[in-house]
C-alpha cells in the first residue's frame, strides 16, 4: 500500500468513524413522534419499560444497543496511532468520553458493579476506558494485523446491536400500533460501520504479511 493511499484510507476511516458516531446518536426509529429522542443511546433505556421486556416475552439484550458506542471509543484512539502526539491524545481523552458515557445513570451507577442488570454495561464501560487507553500503544504494535484486529472488533461491537433492534421492532410495531421502520440513524450508523469494515479489510488485504519486529 503506497503512503498516499494510506493516508486517503485513514481518511476514509476517520470520516466514516463520524459518520457512525453521528448516526449512533441519530433516530432509530422512523417515526415522528419518536424520531427526536429514540437514537440507539437512549433505546437502552427507554425499550426497558416495553411490556413484552417487562414480562419477559420478548427475550433480548437491551445492552447490546450501547456496544457500537463501546467500539467507537476504542477505535478512534487506535485510527489516531500513528498521527501527531496532539491528534493521539485528543483522540484518546474522547475515547475515554464516549465509554463513559456508557455508565448505567446515577443512583443505579452507585451498586452497579455488582448489581444484576446493570453489571454488565459497568464493566463494559471501565474494559473500555481502559482498552481506549492501551490502544493508543498497542495499536502500532499491531503494525501488520491491526486492520485484522479492528475488522473484528467493529463486528463484535456492531452486529449485536443490529440484530437486537431488528429483534425490537415487533415490539415498537404494537408499542406505537403502525408500522415501524429503522430511523437514518440507524442506516447511517450501519452504513458508516460497513465503510469502516470495507476500508480495513481492504488495509489488510494490503499490509505485508509477516510478523511484528
Amino acid at each position: 500500500m503506497t503512503a498516499g493511499w494510506k493516508r486517503y484510507t485513514q481518511a476514509g476511516l476517520l470520516a466514516a468513524w463520524g459518520i457512525t458516531l453521528a448516526g449512533y446518536f441519530g433516530p432509530w426509529v422512523g417515526r415522528r413522534a419518536a424520531a427526536l429522542a429514540w437514537n440507539a443511546y437512549d433505546l437502552f433505556d427507554l425499550l426497558r419499560l416495553l411490556p413484552e421486556i417487562e414480562t419477559g416475552a420478548l427475550s433480548v439484550n437491551l445492552q447490546a444497543l450501547r456496544l457500537p458506542l463501546v467500539g467507537l471509543a476504542v477505535l478512534l484512539p487506535a485510527l489516531l496511532a500513528d498521527a501527531r502526539p496532539g491528534w493521539r491524545i485528543g483522540g484518546t481523552f474522547i475515547g475515554v468520553g464516549l465509554a463513559m458515557a456508557t455508565f448505567p445513570p446515577y443512583p443505579e451507577i452507585v451498586n452497579a458493579w455488582h448489581t444484576p442488570g446493570w453489571c454488565m454495561p459497568f464493566w463494559w464501560a471501565v474494559g473500555a476506558i481502559l482498552a481506549t487507553g492501551v490502544a493508543i500503544w498497542i495499536a502500532p504494535r499491531l503494525e501488520h494485523y491491526r486492520s485484522w484486529t479492528l475488522l473484528v472488533w467493529l463486528a463484535v461491537t456492531g452486529l449485536p446491536a443490529a440484530a437486537t433492534f431488528a429483534r425490537l421492532l415487533p415490539a415498537l410495531h404494537t408499542l406505537h400500533a403502525a408500522p415501524i421502520a429503522p430511523g437514518w440513524g440507524f442506516w447511517a450508523c450501519m452504513g458508516g460501520l460497513s465503510c469502516s469494515a470495507i476500508l480495513l479489510w481492504t488495509q489488510a488485504l494490503s499490509a505485508p504479511h509477516k510478523l511484528p519486529n
